[in-house]
């Protein structure tokens, strides 16, 4: 499986993390609240809570359990902590993501927003119109849209970082050199 491919998935599977699953019915007497940042079958187990006996408590713990376990082995929710939810941020990280629940930024957690990442170049070859493309380690392919140039050519295995500019612009920066404005095109 490709690069690309699995962070395609774990994209995919994070906005069904937010997005969450139907298919049953809110707790009774209680209104169903619509929350996009919390799926509706975890939203149902939290309001067992407020069941007062203490048997149909349980019974409806262990109904949402077993609906949990269910959508999760099938796929239709995915369960990520932040450091995973991080990661796949990271790695699609030059690229617009929609901002669904603060997933992908947005959600006003900056402090949690990927700013700059430090990775490793790994190929370097120039587009059909003179453009400098630059492959990195964590498979991000970007190319310059800069007038700007290095002063000295990138080659594989030196440093590099990437850095969120203003207006959606990504500065790059290798082997210390001034960054120079690119697009993340893979």
């Amino acid at each position: 499986m490709s690069l690309q491919h699995a962070r395609g998935i774990a994209l995919a599977s994070l906005c069904a993390a937010v997005l969450g699953v139907g298919g049953s019915a809110p707790v009774a007497g209680r209104e169903p609240q619509h929350d996009l940042e919390t799926p509706l079958l975890f939203r149902q187990l939290v309001d067992c809570r407020a069941i007062a006996d203490a048997a149909a408590r349980l019974a409806c713990y262990d109904e949402r359990v077993s609906e949990l376990d269910t959508a999760t082995k099938s796929k239709n929710l995915v369960v990520a902590d932040r450091k995973e939810i991080r990661q796949v941020r990271k790695g699609l990280f030059g690229f617009s993501l929609p901002k669904i629940g603060g997933l992908f930024g947005g959600g006003g957690d900056d402090a949690d927003d990927v700013k700059r990442i430090e990775t490793t170049v790994t190929s370097v070859s120039t587009t059909r119109s003179g453009e400098l493309r630059l492959v990195f380690a964590e498979g991000g392919t970007w190319e310059q849209i800069d007038v700007r140039s290095f002063v000295l050519r990138p080659r594989p295995g030196l440093k590099a970082e990437i850095t969120k500019g203003s207006f959606g612009s990504y500065y790059v920066s290798v082997d210390g050199q001034p960054g120079i404005k690119m697009r993340r095109v893979e």
